[in-house]
């Protein structure tokens, strides 16, 4: 997707330029990190309206779009056919903490190539990698021996920006290189990052835009809650691993067992016989609906609202719903009636998916309840399903291919964003 993206902004005459792993790229090596590409600011400002032009073109959707900076901007892109992502850190500035290190001139007349593919020259692309790694706290060798390719491309050139952007130690870098001693830029990362520092200043107008920025993303946060339903032996915990450990359009997962509440050290405590318990009374039974309501909204607004802001997907593993086709695993004695009109004080997560297929099937894996109440369940669960935020999900398949539907809808429901 990607050759095809560079292909695009070619023929559309748009300018850019990437801004590191371009060696990764053209070796399609560690196709699924992000891609720096910086742009002009005149087609940033631009740059969804390109990008869907793009999508349109190659029958690609956009599902996420992070807004990092006033110029700084993290897309993806999915192929609903193969299930592959494309994901694109666009900027219309090489800057960190408010500090610009060139102007855009400067840049795109001195631009370079590898491969075709345009590139920053080495002093540039030097001084960004090593600010980069640096103030992110990732320096390894790796990034090191890449610098000094880099640096030994034009010493000269690399060091009159070592000169600017490290005012105080830019001779510990230098003999560093020429030494090509790893180690002492590990040892003094902190003073040479508090040395880059020094060059920052208040910029007002920047500042308000940002805040403006992080409201916008309050309002309309780019993380997803999903959750999953259904009965014992339905594979839940198998699709969900699978999930978190797929790479997906977020910044981070985070897993939730029925409620909204981090467990102590995420201890889960298995059930063999969920009915084993006698259901309370029905003066019991709403008290204990008082308390989920109160359960549910105090988590919901302390863990999951900052989650969704992060950019997180959230995962619950069963919802307040189970209560209403189960309620005997939650010892729950009072009116469903009731249980249903309570419902309507508790916090939805976006997406549900409810995993069934044949009793019988799910009753040969995991034998917890009898089958006739297993029928009734597996009935239950698909009658809330719509095919808007509920939706039915076959299990009678490899959980490879469970998950892939379940992706697919994610990506279709983050795409109604854009």
């Amino acid at each position: 997707m990607v050759f095809n993206f560079f292909n695009f902004l070619k023929k559309t005459n748009i300018d850019f330029c990437l801004m590191n792993g371009y060696k990764n790229i053209v070796a399609k090596v560690d196709v699924d990190s992000d891609i720096d590409i910086l742009f002009k600011k005149n087609d940033f400002k631009n740059i969804q309206e390109i990008l869907m032009d793009f999508c349109h073109e190659e029958k690609l959707e956009v599902v996420q779009m992070m807004h990092h900076d006033i110029w700084a901007k993290n897309f993806f892109l999915y192929n609903s056919k193969n299930g592959e992502f494309l994901n694109l850190d666009l900027y219309a500035e090489i800057s960190r903490k408010q500090i610009v290190y060139f102007e855009e001139d400067e840049i795109f007349n001195s631009l370079e190539q590898y491969e075709n593919i345009p590139i920053l020259s080495p002093e540039k692309e030097f001084i960004n990698y090593l600010i980069k790694k640096l103030d992110k706290d990732d320096f390894e060798a790796e990034h090191f021996n890449h610098l000094s390719e880099l640096y030994q491309a034009n010493k000269i050139l690399c060091e009159k920006e070592l000169f600017k952007f490290f005012p105080k130690k830019n001779i510990l870098i230098i003999q560093s290189f020429n030494s090509n001693n790893f180690q002492k830029i590990i040892g003094n990362r902190d003073i040479l990052i508090d040395d880059f520092y020094t060059l920052k200043s208040m910029n007002i107008n920047r500042s308000i835009i940002n805040t403006f920025r992080s409201i916008k993303r309050i309002i309309k946060p780019t993380g997803l809650a999903i959750s999953f339903l259904g009965p014992d032996g339905s594979g839940k915990s198998t699709v969900i691993d699978i999930l978190m450990t797929n790479r997906l359009p977020y910044r981070r997962k985070d897993y939730f067992h029925l409620k909204p509440i981090k467990m102590n050290n995420d201890v889960i405590t298995l059930v063999d016989d969920p009915h084993a318990e006698p259901v309370y009374s029905s003066f019991k039974s709403y008290i204990k609906l008082l308390y989920f309501i109160y359960q549910y909204n105090m988590g919901w607004i302390k863990n999951i609202l900052k989650l969704k802001i992060k950019s997180s997907l959230i995962i619950f593993d069963r919802y307040y719903d189970d209560l209403l086709i189960d309620n005997k695993r939650y010892r729950y004695g009072g009116s469903l009636l009731l249980a249903k009109f309570a419902r309507l004080f508790i916090p939805q997560p976006d997406i549900y998916f409810i995993l069934t297929t044949d009793p019988k099937i799910i009753y040969n894996r995991k034998q917890e309840v009898l089958f006739e109440e297993l029928d009734r369940q597996v009935k239950a669960y698909r009658s809330i399903a719509d095919g808007k935020v509920y939706f039915n999900i076959d299990v009678n398949r490899t959980p490879q291919e469970i998950t892939r539907e379940i992706i697919l809808i994610m990506m279709e429901k983050m795409n109604e964003r854009y």
